[in-house]
């Protein structure tokens, strides 16, 4: 994930577009820097001119003049116009490069969580399908027992129906996959298919105190907003320098060629030049478009101003928000846990008494819903807890590749999880021998001690001792669980 973190800041198009953000920044700042510079300039003209001359002759009223100047010229004073040009492009290229600081941040974000959901939906697809498979043996059982007259129609029915809902249950997963999938491409630019086990990120501060102290001082978005009121300020002050006088430095070189004849000796003049050089300066009196400008940079100050205070809220507010669904998701997935761990059991105990007809079928089916519930809660909780855990280090401005390490997180490979067993089927813990998921009918024969036929065996039973098989098939109702037994 980390090397792929690293493509998707260097090729997404958002990322791309903020870092050309940044360039054009760069450049206002080297083009408000110039203006500490001298400028020097060249001009010059060619010009064929027929004038009217009084009592002159035709000749006198055609001629052809030439001008050619140089001019160099050094601002001393323009009422701090360009020092505050330099601080406001200062000002905003700090603020364009914190907005990509929160790109890259945001952007990372949602590759994590569209990652994130791309796993939880393939395992909950995973569980649904093996949910699915476990009903469906559950109705071939039952329709193998209507056949005996140890089951009813009903039965039939019920798991029928339930086997409908968990084949809905699969199709809407497979939906949430690609839909998933689609997002995470269009993100990462890669299918959802491969996408990459989730990473370890780093440690997340010890307190919410911390975690709002850092994001005060680090926040992308709370730095922006500072930096563009700092600009605000400048903005200001370089709209109140039209208003100051200005004094330059001016020196250059002038030639000239070509004139009016003179009438009196029918000569034209010499061709001459001059060297010139001096001070020139600008005192504004009256310019009430500069005046109108104050007032609009003097409002885009106070408005910036009030932004922070609504950045800072924001911020907090984000980090307080993500931390809070940080811890939640921890707790929730220690609870799931134990939750999925009782299930399991349970459902393992259901079908050890079903098989002597102490439980029903309905009750079977409700147990395998209950675990599946359970273990769909239990991976959306450590979806909820990375996604918060990486929303927390971006609401603090601490979410960048070098925060995404190398690795595996939150058990988030394709394969399932090593220690949870097959839904629907009792892990080997909880059971001395596997067993073949056999459910007894909810209703029994009134000859409840009549001999039951044997049910079709699998590799499964070629384990199980005969002394078992006929203390199974022979007993009216075996030795059941301390949670189904009878009272006498």
């Amino acid at each position: 994930m980390a090397t792929l973190a690293r493509t998707v800041v260097d090729d997404n198009p958002d990322i791309q577009a903020q870092r050309n953000q940044v360039r054009v920044a760069q450049a206002r700042l080297e083009g408000a820097e110039a203006g500490y510079m001298p400028t020097i300039e060249a001009n010059g003209s060619v010009q064929r001119r027929e004038i009217d001359v009084r009592n002159g002759t035709r000749n006198d009223s055609k001629y052809t003049s030439g001008h050619v100047a140089v001019e160099a010229r050094l601002r001393f004073f323009d009422g701090n116009r360009t020092y505050n040009s330099v601080e406001i492009a200062k000002a905003e290229l700090a603020a364009t490069e914190a907005g990509l600081d929160g790109t890259v941040s945001d952007t990372l974000l949602e590759l994590l969580t569209s990652a994130a959901d791309v796993h939880l939906n393939r395992k909950i697809l995973q569980f649904s399908q093996m949910q699915s498979d476990a009903i469906g043996d559950q109705l071939r059982a039952t329709s193998r027992k209507l056949e005996f007259s140890e089951a009813t129609q009903t039965d039939e029915a019920l798991a029928r129906a339930r086997l409908a809902t968990s084949q809905a249950s699969v199709l809407a997963a497979t939906e949430e996959l690609n839909v998933s999938g689609f997002r995470f491409r269009t993100v990462s630019g890669q299918s959802g298919t491969t996408a990459p086990a989730l990473p370890a990120l780093e440690e997340l501060p010890s307190s919410l105190a911390e975690a709002q102290r850092i994001a005060a001082e680090e926040a992308p978005r709370l730095r922006a907003a500072r930096l563009n009121a700092i600009a605000g300020k400048a903005g200001a002050q370089f709209a109140l320098g039209a208003l100051l006088p200005q004094l330059d430095a001016v020196g250059g070189y002038e030639y000239l060629t070509g004139g009016v004849a003179n009438l009196f000796t029918g000569k034209l003049p010499d061709d001459r030049s001059s060297v010139y050089g001096g001070l020139e300066l600008r005192v504004p009196i009256f310019l009430p478009k500069d005046h109108a400008e104050i007032r609009r940079a003097r409002a885009l100050r106070d408005q910036r101003i009030v932004q922070i205070e609504g950045a800072e809220r924001t911020v907090a507010e984000e980090v307080a928000s993500n931390w809070a669904r940080w811890l939640s998701a921890k707790s929730t997935i220690v609870n799931a846990e134990t939750a999925v761990a009782a299930t399991e059991k349970a459902v393992a105990g259901l079908k050890t008494e079903a098989v002597g007809g102490n439980r029903t079928l309905t009750e079977v089916l409700d147990a395998q819903n209950s675990l599946l519930s359970a273990q769909v809660t239990l991976e959306r909780a450590r979806r909820n807890e990375f996604v918060a855990r990486a929303a927390v280090l971006a609401s603090i401005g601490r979410l960048d590749v070098d925060a995404i390490a190398e690795g595996r997180c939150c058990g988030s490979g394709a394969a399932p999880r090593p220690d949870g067993s097959p839904l629907g089927r009792p892990p080997a813990s909880a059971l001395g021998n596997p067993k073949p998921p056999v459910i007894a009918s909810a209703v029994r024969s009134e000859d409840a001690k009549r001999p039951a036929a044997t049910p079709p065996t699998n590799a499964a039973d070629n384990g199980r001792a005969p002394a078992e098989d006929a203390s199974v098939e022979n007993a009216s109702r075996p030795a059941a669980s301390r949670l189904g037994r009878r009272m006498d």
